[in-house]
Formats: C-alpha cells, sequence, structure tokens
C-alpha cells in the first residue's frame, strides 16, 4: 500500500496516499481504514478535491471508503494534456488496487460518473455495484430545456456548465476544499468533450442506482432517466429540492438512498481479480 503522509491527531481527515499510476502521482484518501469487507470507491467531480467527501463518508462508518484525485483536482498535478477516458480508468483501477481494494463498490459523481461509467464498461470485474450522481453520458446528454440556446449548449457540455460550476463551488460545505485552477478545469472537460456512454451502457450489466437532484442546474435531472433507460440493471431517483452538490450539501438524505441500494441490490458477478 502507498506510505500515508503523516496528520495531526485530532484531524478530522485521513491522512493522504499518494498511488503512482500511468506517470501521475494521484492523491487518495481512506476512511475508516480498518474496516473489513467490499469497500467504497468514490470518484470527484470536475476540480473538487478530496476533502469534498468527507461529508458522505462520514454516512458509511462499516465499509472503507476510498477517495481518488484526478489530475488537475486538490493537490494532484494537472496532466500537461487531456487525458482519454480509458486511460484514466486504468489509472483509477491501478490506484484502487495500490489501496488493497481490487475490487469494490464504485460511485461517481458528475464528471467523475462519467468516468465511473467507463471504469465499469473497461472493469466490469472490478466493480460489484455502481451509483452515479449528477452525471450524464456525455455529449448525448439531455438538456434542460429544448430551447435554442439550451440545444446549443449540449453540443459541447461539458464546456457549456464551467462557469456554472465556478459560481456553484461556494457555501461552507467546501471550506475545506483546495481551489481549482480553470485551466485544470477546463483540461479535465476536455478529456470528455467527445465522450459518450450511450453507445456501451447496454452492455453494462452491473446492478446500477442512478441519482439526480431536482433542482441540479449544471446537469438536467432527465438525465438521470436516460441513463437508467439504457442500462439493463439500473434504477433511477431524482432527490427533490436538491442541486448538483447533493451528495455534500445533503448526505444523510443521499448516504439513505444509497445503503438502501447497497442492501437490496445483487452484488455483480465476478471473474478472478
Amino acid at each position: 500500500m502507498p506510505q500515508a503522509e503523516a496528520h495531526r491527531p485530532d484531524d478530522d481527515l485521513p491522512p493522504d496516499y499518494w498511488c503512482e499510476t500511468g506517470g501521475h502521482l494521484l492523491r487518495a484518501k481512506v476512511w475508516h481504514e480498518r474496516r473489513p469487507g467490499l469497500p467504497i470507491l468514490f470518484l470527484n467531480g470536475v476540480g473538487t478535491s478530496l476533502e469534498i467527501a468527507a461529508p458522505l463518508a462520514a454516512r458509511f462508518p462499516g465499509r472503507r471508503f476510498i477517495a481518488v484525485e484526478m489530475p488537475g483536482s486538490g493537490l494532484t498535478e494537472a496532466s500537461h494534456m487531456p487525458l482519454p477516458p480509458p486511460l484514466l480508468a486504468r489509472m483509477t483501477v491501478e490506484a484502487a488496487r495500490q489501496l488493497g481494494a481490487p475490487r469494490f463498490d464504485l460511485i461517481g459523481l458528475s464528471i467523475g460518473g462519467a468516468l465511473a461509467q467507463q471504469v465499469t464498461l473497461q472493469y466490469r470485474d472490478r466493480v460489484a455495484r455502481l451509483v452515479l450522481a449528477g452525471t450524464c453520458s456525455g455529449f448525448s446528454m439531455m438538456p434542460h430545456d429544448w430551447s435554442e440556446d439550451s440545444l446549443l449548449a449540449t453540443m459541447n457540455p461539458f464546456l457549456a456548465v464551467l462557469n456554472d460550476l465556478m459560481s456553484d463551488m461556494t457555501g461552507p460545505h467546501l471550506n475545506e476544499l483546495v481551489a481549482p485552477a480553470p485551466a485544470a478545469m477546463a483540461a479535465q472537460f476536455a478529456s470528455f468533450a467527445g465522450w459518450s456512454s450511450l453507445p456501451f451502457l447496454p452492455f453494462v450489466q452491473t446492478p446500477t442506482l442512478v441519482l439526480a437532484g431536482a433542482r441540479d442546474r449544471l446537469v438536467a435531472p432527465s438525465n438521470a432517466l436516460q441513463l437508467a433507460t439504457f442500462m439493463p440493471n439500473a434504477e433511477h431517483r431524482i432527490l427533490p429540492d436538491a442541486g448538483h452538490l447533493f451528495p455534500f450539501t445533503e448526505p444523510e438524505r443521499t448516504a439513505s438512498h444509497i445503503a438502501r441500494f447497497f442492501e437490496t441490490a445483487p452484488v455483480a458477478e465476478t471473474v478472478s481479480v
């Protein structure tokens, strides 16, 4: 396992781990590290650092909760060029393996949800169950409405929401975050600019829960229905009065949906890993 950095005993956050994969060092945190069994792997939204996961991780005290930071987020150095989703998926799985999680339940938020879809396609034997939160299918995402402006925005949805995302990342629930650099955020969006999951979603058999906020102004909640429709073993839930960052603004409500799903959904079959 990668070496953990020292931290103060009274610190609310676990220490940092650094995983070397694909020529990059990815920062990771592991909450409830001594818990046995199948861990939870969490993938952040664009530009957000690992600290954002703390409120959600606290709702799963009986499970190891691992969060991995992608290049350009938090303290993880940005790449020199946008990295393709298949490479990001490989880096994610390798980081999880180094952290003692060859198999896991996977949660992805926003662009982390797009990456989670790619991980599940490439490494379906590693993902036991999948939770997608506030995310979409890429350039094939559903618009908020059918106005001309909305339809034009969906031609490049990740860049279209960049300004909204910057303004949305304010509030007391984000006080511990490492501020993202706009250039790094743009590079993360660029990695998925020409990407769509719709062609492969019908082949993803992994039990999946899709969550969306009814008041999400970045990713329309209709995208949850789109994803669940294309996935053969998926269900979706819309959280009333919830915005884009609902896993962190309303962690208790979000965790209750996820915990119920984990209790009832079968674990996907696997081969030896």
